[in-house]
């Protein structure tokens, strides 16, 4: 069996080069991803509607459809990091090619969330642990045809023994975009695909190292 670990640095330097790559695909790309996220809340301030019961019952719509926005364009982003570690190259289809998996991932996001509340919960530590123990459920999901309960529970598989070395990972991912957003923000159009891919490879990596939790 292959060695299961990963190295930070050979991710986010494959990572980097792929999105000096593919820089054509990649500003405009985040900038569609940014455009749609943003379209909810931007239409919630445009209206400006007062605090009448018609107007929370527009903004309680307006934050569920924020949410399923977010986790359509996550899909869309873990489906563009996996095309580039299998070598290809992604499009802007890729955007919107994984929405027949959609009712998977937003079960499986429901649950991987209350299972960090429920962590929070029991005195945030367990929810820290958790929270990178299972969030890797999206790319089973997407990759592997997982349903939610087998994408989260082959997360778990596949991050035990790497715990430490994963949150370390994900430590220099909260810094690349910090980095990207102290470059006056425009630099986040530059970190957003480098985390992009480095996740994915990161999940690539481990996954072939466990085969028990690639099936």
């Amino acid at each position: 069996m292959p060695e299961k670990d990963f190295s930070i640095g050979d991710a986010v330097n494959f990572g980097w080069y792929t999105m000096k790559t593919n820089l054509g695909f990649f500003i405009p790309a985040v900038l569609i991803i940014w455009g749609i996220n943003a379209a909810p809340s931007s239409f919630q301030w445009v209206v400006g509607l007062s605090d009448s019961a018609v107007a929370v019952a527009f903004y309680i719509f307006l934050a569920i459809l924020s949410l399923l926005v977010g986790i359509f364009l996550s899909m869309a982003q873990i489906r563009i990091g996996l095309r580039y570690c299998s070598g290809e190259k992604a499009d802007f289809p890729d955007l919107v090619n994984s929405y027949p998996r959609f009712g998977d991932f937003l079960v499986g996001s429901i649950l991987f969330g209350l299972i960090v509340l429920a962590g929070f919960i029991l005195l945030i530590i367990p929810g820290i642990y958790w929270s990178v123990r299972y969030r890797f459920f999206g790319y089973y999901i997407l990759d592997r045809d997982m349903k939610p309960v087998e994408a989260i529970k082959a997360s778990g598989r596949m991050t035990r023994g790497v715990w430490w070395h994963l949150f370390v990972f994900w430590l220099a991912m909260f810094g690349v975009r910090l980095l990207g957003f102290l470059a006056c923000c425009v630099g986040l159009l530059f970190a957003v695909p480098v985390e992009m891919v480095s996740v994915a490879y990161v999940y690539r990596t481990l996954m072939a190292a466990t085969p028990e939790a690639a099936s």
